[in-house]
């Protein structure tokens, strides 16, 4: 059952601000959820996991042809998924900045929405590109305490192949600095930036969403704090996704872990690194570390850092020589992105 709407806090309504808005965070930190409840909002309209500015060198050399269009269905469906037919998309724009300004922009319109961008765990790495490259931007980041991040990712790789990979949870780690790091320097350059904690979101929704209105400047709607009739349809498919795909908020913070000692110990180490650079009260979640926890050595921080910058360089030379040195030689044939939830 929704939580009912707290007495002492009136919904807010100030004025109206019409423009782009980014959720980040990393995988399985809730935020579907989030992307779920944010869109039942009438001026809300944000795509899901479409990472259109995320492109850049998969589209290369397509943006004055049209050919940017079908590559960008055929890497992850994103068209399709929000129900965006090709050609209603311009077939000549200068980058893929202008393309996502342009098409999601028209697609949050179809719902006479001021306020319109995405949602997506995958920009860890880019956060200050993007923000670089829309100056009107506002950013929420979006927290979770990182044992349940892991537990999450080690249940879903049960049954979704991606998250059974090696080195994912190093990737969260590194990736949730990364972001930890943007999140500061946004703040320094006088950026708009919010953040929000999964756990205060599932316990308290009403007010955590109306601190999030308030963030946009646009009226607080009740309608926001239920899943209830919720749209959907635009999230990949998966047993990951049960949850959000229900008609009620779940509170998970007792849900019992199913973490190994030695991965415990490694998530805490990290934490404790966070707190000693950050501040006592970041990540706000878990409340309390084991005793005796100490900083990750020199060696591991390194070492993480290390593999997981040379893991994105390959990635994009894998982009590079599959999508834009093959079709040189080659008939073309893409090579479709696995479907990730968040």
């Amino acid at each position: 059952m929704n939580a009912p709407l707290h007495k002492n806090v009136l919904p807010v309504a100030p004025p109206q601000t019409a423009g782009p808005l980014f959720v980040l965070s990393v995988f399985r930190s809730g935020s579907t959820l989030l992307y779920a409840l944010l869109n039942k909002h009438s001026q809300i309209s944000l795509l899901y996991e479409a990472d259109l500015p995320r492109m850049q060198l998969f589209l290369r050399g397509q943006f004055r042809n049209g050919g940017w269009r079908e590559r960008w269905e055929f890497w992850n469906q994103a068209p399709s998924r929000h129900g965006i037919a090709i050609e209603s998309m311009p077939a000549q724009v200068s980058n893929v900045w202008e393309a996502t300004r342009i098409v999601y922009q028209d697609f949050a319109r179809r719902k006479q929405a001021i306020v319109w961008g995405e949602k997506s765990p995958r920009w860890y790495d880019s956060p200050l590109q993007l923000a670089r490259n829309f100056a009107d931007a506002r950013f929420i980041f979006l927290w979770r305490d990182l044992n349940g991040v892991i537990d999450s990712i080690v249940r879903a790789s049960a049954t979704e192949r991606y998250f059974g990979k090696s080195g994912l949870t190093r990737e969260v780690l590194v990736g949730t600095e990364r972001l930890k790091r943007a999140c500061d320097s946004l703040r320094k350059q006088g950026r708009p930036v919010h953040e929000v904690n999964y756990e205060d979101l599932t316990a308290d929704p009403v007010l955590c969403l109306q601190q999030t209105c308030e963030f946009l400047g646009i009226p607080f709607e009740p309608e926001m704090t239920s899943l209830d009739g919720a749209d959907r349809s635009a999230i990949f498919p998966g047993d990951c996704h049960t949850l959000v795909k229900g008609d009620r908020i779940v509170d998970q913070r007792m849900k019992k872990q199913a973490l190994s000692p030695d991965l415990q110990a490694k998530i805490a180490r990290y934490i404790f690194r966070w707190k000693r650079i950050f501040g006592a009260d970041w990540p706000k979640y878990p409340a309390a570390l084991p005793e005796r926890t100490k900083d990750p050595s020199f060696l591991e921080v390194w070492l993480d850092r290390v593999t997981d910058e040379a893991l994105l360089l390959w990635g994009k030379i894998l982009v590079v020589l599959l999508h834009q040195v093959r079709p040189l030689f080659y008939a073309k044939k893409y090579v479709r992105e696995p479907r990730v939830a968040a």
